[in-house]
């Protein structure tokens, strides 16, 4: 068990490896940095990936740091949260919309570069908390090293995720103590920080919110803070929030399109069998399923919008291909 480790040799053994196989690791060396398009922007993002010994080693490490964090998660933290089957307290974008349910006003604020704010110094007090770990000094140590790159968490490393959870335990318990005075709803997927209630929440809320950010060392992005009145559309990572959620009506567009891309591609395939495509299909495939379960999972089965969805993609698709093939170096988005 991950919290009951102390020293390095027990990390090693942990981890299916030897110690000298462990401390040889050189994590500023094996990782590859690329970049991909950011969701309905022109802008990239830049990731970091972890390669070779050290990928596997972090995803072993991570497995037992989400299910760890499991068990230490607070009220407020909606995201990167691992469930058993069934667990009656599951976190996911859904259910954190659903804690704005019905309410009049919304605050959503953003964390800039939110991993990157997560320092090696933060992660090594990590590692150091008695509740948390065991860890003596030389683990802690290392264990910072090899979880961080530059300085700081990295974006495409899967110990990020969970230790960025970690890392705002002490903000999460602060704001929603606030908040329950304030008789104000917060929940945070993530980087994302959402305020409801009923009543107006002002500039003097939004300004003990920024103390509390900059006391636990994390900073908005002010260009993503956004505030929703009485007659706004109110949406909340990505959902709108009314009386019930629904999904943006922009969403369900892009996947009708991202289905029928998939059926000409499918098409052109059998015609013209390649590799790449094939692998491109399968790509592609996933996003789709991955797209069309979250739509039933807001929906339910029966809903008109899935059943749509759902008998566009089971059509086959007769008509010839409508558009060049340039699709297969377009830098496809396959994060969902």
């Amino acid at each position: 068990m991950l919290s009951k480790i102390k020293t390095l040799d027990e990390l090693a053994m942990y981890l299916g490896v030897s110690r000298k196989q462990l401390v040889q690791i050189k994590p500023g060396s094996q990782f590859i940095t690329f970049q991909i398009p950011k969701p309905g922007t022109n802008e990239k993002r830049t990731i970091e990936a972890p390669t070779g010994n050290l990928k596997f080693l972090l995803d072993k490490l991570s497995d037992g740091l989400q299910w760890l964090y499991s068990e230490h998660r607070t009220n407020a933290a909606q995201g990167y949260i691992r469930s058993v089957k069934n667990d009656p307290d599951k976190r996911t974008i859904f259910t954190n919309a659903k804690k704005h349910l019905g309410k009049k006003y919304l605050l959503n604020i953003d964390l800039d570069n939110f991993f990157h704010q997560i320092t090696e110094k933060k992660v090594r007090e990590i590692f150091s908390h008695s509740q948390l770990f065991s860890f003596d000094t030389e683990t802690e140590e290392f264990l910072a090293r090899l979880v961080c790159y530059k300085g700081r968490l990295p974006m495409g490393s899967p110990t990020s995720p969970p230790l960025s959870n970690f890392a705002t335990i002490g903000l999460d318990n602060e704001l929603t103590l606030w908040a329950k005075h304030q008789r104000i709803n917060y929940t945070r997927f993530v980087d994302d920080l959402s305020f409801s209630a009923n009543k107006p929440i002002s500039e003097a809320h939004f300004n003990i919110i920024n103390d509390v950010l900059l006391a636990h060392q994390f900073k908005p992005d002010p260009q993503k803070t956004k505030w929703f009145g009485l007659t706004d559309k109110k949406e909340v990572t990505g959902l709108i929030v009314g009386n019930t959620i629904s999904v943006p009506p922009e969403y369900l567009t892009s996947l009708e399109a991202e289905i029928h891309k998939l059926k000409e591609i499918r098409l052109y395939a059998m015609n013209y069998p390649d590799y790449q495509v094939l692998e491109w299909i399968q790509k592609l495939e996933q996003v789709v399923s991955g797209r069309l379960a979250f739509v039933k999972s807001v929906y339910g089965n029966e809903s008109a919008e899935y059943r749509h969805l759902l008998k566009t993609i089971n059509n086959p698709a007769n008509d010839v291909l409508t558009q060049s093939i340039s699709w297969r170096y377009s830098g496809y988005q396959f994060f969902t």
